[in-house]
């Protein structure tokens, strides 16, 4: 990984982790009133069903979701080529969940979270072009030389 895709992915690490605590601070995001608006934006479609069951257990979302975000944060600011890529992957289907279920009530979801999703993208790509070892900035040899 050369040093720009390291800031990159830092800097995505490090907006996960205050994405996640923002999760807590209804002043900048209420959960309880985003999962509000999608059920009744999605009343009547195929997912109405599971997003009205996420409407009535807001708060386990809000956990559940701040710690996902923060996990992953804190693998990609850990660097760890593994734990890395499963992070990317995991944040992958969560930004195609919040879109899905998001999109009727807040379209600027698709904007918002294109940014994330190409960092995702791109990062996956790099890590998947590149060779085996954990870094450009590692020290140390790298696994196949241990």
């Amino acid at each position: 990984m050369t040093g720009r895709n390291l800031i990159l992915q830092r800097v995505v690490g490090a907006l996960y982790i205050l994405a996640g605590i923002g999760k807590f601070f209804p002043q900048l995001e209420s959960v309880e009133g985003r999962l509000d608006d999608a059920s009744e934006a999605n009343r009547g479609t195929v997912i109405s069903g599971p997003v009205d069951w996420l409407d009535r257990h807001p708060t386990g979302v809000m956990w559940g979701v701040a710690a996902a975000m923060v996990a992953a944060g804190l693998a990609l600011l850990w660097n760890r080529r593994s734990v890395v890529v499963i992070a990317l992957y995991g944040q992958l289907l969560m930004l195609v969940l919040f879109v899905v279920i998001l999109v009727s009530s807040v379209p600027e979801i698709l904007a918002m979270d294109a940014a994330f999703f190409a960092a995702a993208i791109y990062l996956l790509y790099r890590y998947h072009t590149s060779p085996g070892t954990r870094t450009a900035a590692s020290t140390g040899p790298s696994r196949e030389a241990r």
